[in-house]
């Protein structure tokens, strides 16, 4: 199953819990504590498909820890440290392989900072 998550301006932080797929019952680096190598950051922009470990990136995304000021403004990351911020047709996505005949729940925190802001969830 490929989830892919699309938005516009979002500070997004996954915390998943996929029932039976994994040991620890989270989306393997779901909180995005495992960030980007050094090399691989241009200031808070994320640079590389693969930068961040487990998942696949396209577009404009930044690395959030928590605390961090954007001029006034204060970047809330929903739950742990760490978090990722999607700009305008930016996306972040995990392959998960899951069992046949299983039900699974994902949940994840989205925070919009334009009122219009979308959010596209998709299963493949």
């Amino acid at each position: 199953m490929l989830r892919r998550l699309l938005a516009s301006s979002l500070i997004l932080c996954v915390a998943s819990q996929l029932a039976a797929a994994f040991t620890d019952g989270l989306l393997p680096n779901g909180n995005f504590e495992l960030g980007p190598k050094p090399r691989e950051m241009k200031g808070t922009q994320v640079i590389g498909r693969n930068a961040i470990p487990q998942w696949q990136i396209t577009g404009f995304v930044e690395y959030i820890q928590w605390g961090q000021k954007q001029g006034d403004m204060l970047l809330v990351v929903p739950e742990g440290s760490y978090a990722v911020r999607l700009g305008n047709d930016a996306s972040i996505k995990q392959k998960v392989k899951l069992a046949k005949g299983m039900r699974y729940s994902l949940t994840f925190s989205v925070m919009g900072i334009k009122q219009e802001s979308t959010l596209y969830t998709n299963k493949y």
